[in-house]
């Protein structure tokens, strides 16, 4: 590429100093008119002075045509064009040695001698760094004025050639460096529009950077701000009713109030989950999976959580799902579908909520498509951008809290972008809103076997032996005691070192609950991994509080179950029964 732009730069040079040669070529006839021409015949001089003419004429006729070609033209092809030309420009100025010396007294043969050889010099600078032009040219003027000087002066003919061939060597070897030295400027050139590309992508890139800074700082305010009045109104009212029991009030009094504060624990645990799930994923500490999956039967269990929320708001739940196995993500899809499917109850007084799937293809791509249609207030155009930001609800100024907190569409879009699915939604105010979730349908290779779940699982908790490993007492106060209402026996270790030594005062226990964070530079998933070096496999469940950081990473490579703080206490039983159920926690990744 850099020989072709310094091709192109070359015939470019030599082309504009064409345009001028029929004028100059024009002073120079007049000129060695004005001296020789009294001594030579007029009909001969007047035949060479037109050829030169017309010679250089042709020459710039067709640099102006290659002007006009701009970067279209063929390089090589057009130089050798230019390398002709000035030998045959050279040949005609040339034969006026030929036909005028001969005929000259010795004074104005010196003359015309000097005359001829100040030409080629001067040619350096028209032939513009073409080593080839100026030997073409200066060859074709010496040549024959030194072959004319051998035939009139045979015993100098030997000086003569040899001082007439050093001063076309000399002349070559100057283009030669002017040939260098534009083959290092179209580098430098080139260099420097490369590196002012490189510095105009890389400002396009800093201001995208900021303006995407910009609108991160814009979200992150209005987060706050809202995440301050959604925390400061439930803890007020915490506050409050700390007063009021520490002024032991009367059982019904006591009775309404742990009621209010278990519904406002349960509205900040909401609050905190959707704000943890948020910087989880927009920190990219969220790797989503590739399972092999029956989208119809997750999205059933999702409808199923959602059975007696339908009977008691008077809602009919509709599933229209077809039996489809893929791969994905199913916490993802679970995640996101139980988002669509809670907002849609939240939004529908009366009527229908209704689940479907479907196949279809897009770009002649084959794509799975399940969509959460309700019948509720609809959404008006103007609001569409809208719903997907954090802490926008519809008809909420008030803030009710009874009504979520309004992160649940802006966790379906962030998981979408993660899983690669696309969300779009279509509503009429009055008539209801259908949202669809659209994903590239991934076949597995090959199904596996449906398992056969067992007949009985105990739910029973009673007498199970779990472990409770955390820094912080009254955690470990709060657990031994919630944990003791369900009848489960409980031990609990403040460090490390305390697990180490329960562990061979009591050895392995049922289940293990600990800390993602035990104090400086140690984490509950090396712990666990230790301790199940030691003593076997024993099912481990971790609690966190984090949402990015290295030990958080660790604990997703090693497949261990993980749960947000804070933690519902459903929750919490839940993931109890399930982890004591499965026994063993599924294949670890390499530490």
């Amino acid at each position: 590429m850099i020989e072709r732009e310094m091709f192109i730069e070359l015939v470019g040079l030599h082309a504009r100093a064409m345009l001028r040669m029929p004028w100059i070529q024009a002073c120079l006839v007049l000129g060695i008119g004005l001296v020789i021409l009294g001594h030579v015949r007029k009909g001969g001089f007047a035949g060479w002075a037109l050829a030169t003419l017309c010679v250089e004429v042709l020459r710039s006729r067709y640099a102006a045509r290659v002007l006009r070609g701009g970067q279209d033209i063929e390089p090589r092809r057009v130089h050798a064009i230019f390398v002709a030309l000035a030998g045959l420009s050279g040949a005609t100025i040339g034969v006026g040695a030929v036909l005028f010396l001969p005929q000259l007294p010795l004074l104005l043969q010196a003359l015309l001698g000097a005359i001829l050889v100040a030409i080629p010099c001067a040619g350096v600078s028209v032939a513009q760094s073409s080593r080839f032009t100026l030997a073409a040219y200066a060859t074709c003027i010496l040549l024959p004025a030194t072959l004319t000087w051998g035939v009139i002066y045979p015993d100098e003919f030997i000086g003569v050639l040899s001082l007439t061939t050093l001063l076309c060597v000399l002349l070559i070897l100057i283009a030669w460096d002017g040939d260098k030295l534009l083959l290092r400027s179209v580098v430098i050139r080139h260099e420097r529009d490369r590196l002012v590309r490189d510095l105009e992508a890389r400002n396009a890139d800093v201001g995208a950077a900021m303006a995407l800074a910009e609108q991160s700082a814009q979200a992150r305010a209005r987060v706050l701000a809202a995440a301050s009045h959604d925390l400061r109104q439930p803890l007020h009212a915490l506050s409050v009713y700390s007063a009021v029991l520490a002024a032991h009030p009367a059982p019904e009094t006591l009775s309404e109030v742990s009621q209010n504060i278990d519904q406002i624990v349960r509205s900040l645990g909401n609050l905190l989950n959707g704000l943890l799930d948020l910087s989880r994923l927009s920190t990219g500490f969220y790797v989503p999976e590739r399972e092999n999956l029956r989208l119809d039967r997750v999205l059933d269990n999702v409808c199923a959580e959602y059975e007696r929320t339908a009977v008691q708001r008077g809602v009919e739940l509709r599933r229209e799902l077809i039996s489809l196995r893929m791969l994905g993500d199913p916490l993802a899809i679970s995640r996101i579908a139980r988002n669509l499917i809670d907002n849609a109850f939240k939004y529908t007084d009366q009527g229908t909520v209704t689940v479907a799937m479907r196949l279809t293809v897009r770009d002649a791509v084959p794509v799975v498509v399940f969509s959460v249609a309700d019948t509720g207030k609809g959404i008006p155009v103007e609001e569409r951008e809208k719903i997907f930001e954090e802490f926008y609800q519809l008809d909420n100024p008030g803030r009710d809290r009874s009504r979520g907190v309004g992160l649940g569409l802006a966790i379906v879009q962030r998981l979408c972008e993660l899983i690669g699915a696309d969300v779009s939604v279509e509503s009429q105010v009055g008539l209801g809103t259908c949202f669809r979730i659209t994903m590239p349908l991934a076949i597995p290779e090959a199904a596996p076997a449906e398992a056969t779940p067992p007949a009985v699982l105990d739910p029973s908790l009673k007498g199970k032996r779990v472990y409770v490993v955390d820094d912080e007492r009254d955690i470990l106060t709060s657990m031994r005691t919630l944990l003791g209402l369900w009848g489960i026996q409980v031990a609990t270790a403040d460090s490390p070192h305390a697990a180490q030594e329960l562990f061979q005062t009591s050895g392995s226990p049922d289940l293990m609950i600990v800390d993602l964070r035990l104090g400086a530079l140690q984490h509950g998933a090396e712990l666990a991994d230790r301790l199940h070096e030691q003593y076997g496999d024993f099912p481990v469940l971790i609690i966190t509080g984090e949402t990015s950081s290295e030990a958080l990473r660790s604990a997703n490579q090693r497949k261990f179950a993980l749960l947000q703080k804070p933690i519902a206490p459903e929750l919490l039983r839940r993931s109890i029964i399930s982890a004591l159920l499965v026994g063993v926690p599924r294949e670890r990744a390499a530490s």
